[in-house]
Parts: C-alpha cells; structure tokens; sequence
C-alpha cells in the first residue's frame, strides 16, 4: 500500500481550469490539492511540467497484437501480457479496456474461446498478484456476422474482468469497408471483379443470416449483467437509431460525420480513435476525428492500435484546435470513466484515485517522465 506522496510544482490539469500547485496522496487516494509549491523535503519536484490524471483507454487492440504477434502465432500469455502492460503504463494509461474479439477467426467456436479464455486466467492471476503496473478489465469486442460468436461471447461474458461489450458488423461493402477500394489498399488485396463479386455476396449473406439475431442476443445478455455497450463503425442515421433502439450508450468510431451528428442528437457518447486525430484522418478513409472534434462531435477517445497515441492526441485537440486543456485532457479521462461506470477516477480531485501523470511538452509532443498508479509509482 501506498503511503505518503507529494507532487510539486506542477501545471495540474484539473476538471476545469490548470493550476500551479502541489497535490497530496495518502494510501493510494488524493487528499488536497494547493497552489504553490511544497517545500517538504519529501516532495516530488515536476520541474514546472503538467500532471494529469491517469488515462482511461477503453478499446486497445495492443493486447492481441503481443498474443498474436503473426497469423498462426500464439505467443506465451504471461510475457504476452505483462510486455502489453508495460507499453500501456509508460504511455500513461493507468486503466486499460483490454480488447478482445469474439466471432472472428473462430474455426470451430471453441478453438479461439478456448485461448481467450486462457489469456483471462493469465490476466486475472497476473493481477492478482500484483505483477501488472496499469488496472486491467475486459471489452469484448463481438462480430455479430459470425455463427459462432454468440457461443463464443457466452463463454466469456461472466468474467468479473468484462466491463464494456461492443456489437460490430464488418460486412464488406458497409460500415468502416463501405469503400472496398480502400479496403482493399489497406489489405494488399486485390480480388478480381469476378471474386470480388462473390465475396460480396457471402459477406451479404452472412449478414443476413446471422446479425440481427446475434446482435439482440448478445445485447441483452449484456443488460441482464449491467455492462456498457457500444455500437462500433456506425456509418448511417439509421445504425445510430438501431443502436438507440436497442439502449447501447456509446457510439465507437462512427464513419460519416452524418452518424456523428446523429449520436449527439441521441445523447449517445462519441469515441474517436486517437490515432486517427495524431495521423490527421483515418487510415481506412473515414471522417476525420479532429474535423469531429472541431464541431464538438467527439467526447471521447481510444488508442486503437498505438498506445502512446492517447495521450498525444490530448495535446493535439489543445494545441490544434484550442479545446481548452482540461476538457482535451478528459477525452481520455474523466469522460471515459463515465461512461464505464468507474466514479472513482478520471480526475485529478480530493477522494479520488491517485493515479496521475507527469507530463513534459517537448516540441509539441507530451513526453510522459512519471506515473503513478494508486499512489505508486510504475513507470
């Protein structure tokens, strides 16, 4: 446990306004925060840098990415695991949405489970016993097109790690693949039009066969046990309004800033992929999270595929677009928290959480120098 800690001399990014100052923690929790600076000599001296709360990132892929490090290649889950920790707590993310996805490249619906299932014990007993640096939960992410993905999702729905559930629908020809020739550019494929065709038509009928009714299955599944749900790729009005309908509360990387606008209309939050806003566009070439943004269509963001990306998107929507400190800071803070149900961090205020970020702007780009989690420090 976590004793007495001072940070001093700090620009401290609370929920709205930045102050120069001094926060104080003991065992693990916030108990003040005061302008000035401590002259204790215990005091931890930031140098006149930004402290931030620890991020919240609630849809990562970099967990898969260390299990499966190729096609066919299943890496050892603990070093899997604990490398992917690492990354994500010198990134400054102090909780992490491990995400992980039901339905796709499932052979049999037990082979992949079965894996998965695996890679969540090594979670829960790495945690356990104290080995992870960053908090860890689950979001499983489940492919609603595939026949196995209600088996699967049932398999791993009752772990106490899985807070967040998305419903994704990657049908080509819709959604994030509504343009094939980008899908294609950011495959390598190039099918003739013949093939092409027919792969069309299996997508289609995959998705009529099975979606609607996976899609309801998983959702209410999800409700009965109290967990968030997100829709993923909404490129339509009409997605936004059939996850409405069915009382999913977060938009995740809409495609069309015409399902953006519609989220905000429904008072759905709105997840944008950090990546996207530090490349400048998406890499699948769909709306632009920072022209989002700039209408006010963005309240949260996600790391995606490049954990550091986080916390550099942050300081981009401040130093780009002018969203003042504070309220760029809680795209991946404070308004991840609430939308997740975690009331205990996300801030940098008395009672909550010490989980806190020391940050250095170096030409233009936050250099993340500490971070503590609880209190203590781990990266």
């Amino acid at each position: 446990m976590a004793g007495e800690l001072i940070l001093t001399n700090a620009q401290v990014v609370l929920g709205d306004s930045v102050c120069h100052g001094t926060v104080h923690v003991q065992d693990g929790v916030i108990r003040s925060i005061e302008t000035g600076v401590s002259r204790l000599p215990a005091a931890v001296d930031l140098e006149g840098d930004f402290l931030i709360p620890g991020l919240i990132d609630i849809h990562t892929a970099n967990l898969e990415r260390h299990l499966q490090p190729r096609p066919g290649v299943a890496w050892p889950n603990i070093a899997a695991l604990v490398t992917h920790d690492r990354q994500m707590a010198t990134a400054g993310v102090t909780t992490v949405f491990d995400s992980l996805c039901v339905g796709i490249g499932d052979d049999d619906g037990n082979g992949r489970s079965k894996a998965l299932i695996q890679s969540l014990l090594a979670m829960e007993q790495a945690q356990a016993d104290g080995l992870l640096k960053a908090e860890h939960f689950l979001h499983l992410r489940c492919e609603v097109t595939s026949p196995t993905v209600v088996s699967s999702f049932v398999a791993l729905v009752d772990d106490p790690l899985v807070r967040l559930v998305s419903v994704m629908d990657h049908t080509l020809g819709q959604r994030q693949w509504q343009n094939v020739d980008n899908w294609m550019k950011f495959t390598g494929h190039e099918p003739s039009e013949a093939e092409l065709e027919r792969m069309l038509a299996a997508a289609r009928e995959m998705q009529a066969r099975y979606a609607a009714a996976n899609r309801l299955q998983i959702v209410r599944a999800s409700q009965e046990r109290q967990l968030t749900l997100a829709s993923h790729d909404d490129a339509t009005v009409e997605h936004v309004q059939d996850a409405v309908d069915l009382g999913i509360s977060i938009s995740e990387f809409p495609t069309t800033r015409e399902a953006a606008a519609k989220a905000r209309a429904c008072g759905l939050w709105i997840v944008m992929g950090a990546p996207n806003v530090v490349l400048g566009g998406s890499h699948s070439g769909n709306v632009s999270a920072r022209a989002l943004a700039a209408d006010g269509l963005v309240d949260g963001l996600a790391s995606d595929y490049v954990p550091v990306s986080l916390i550099h998107a942050c300081f981009l929507f401040h130093e780009l677009l002018g969203v003042a400190l504070p309220d760029a800071v809680a795209t991946a803070s404070a308004h991840p928290a609430a939308m997740v149900g975690l009331s205990d961090r996300g801030i940098i205020a008395p009672d909550r959480l010490a989980d806190l970020v020391w940050v250095k702007a170096y030409r233009h780009v936050p250099v993340v120098r500490g971070v503590w989690r609880r209190g203590m420090l781990v990266a």
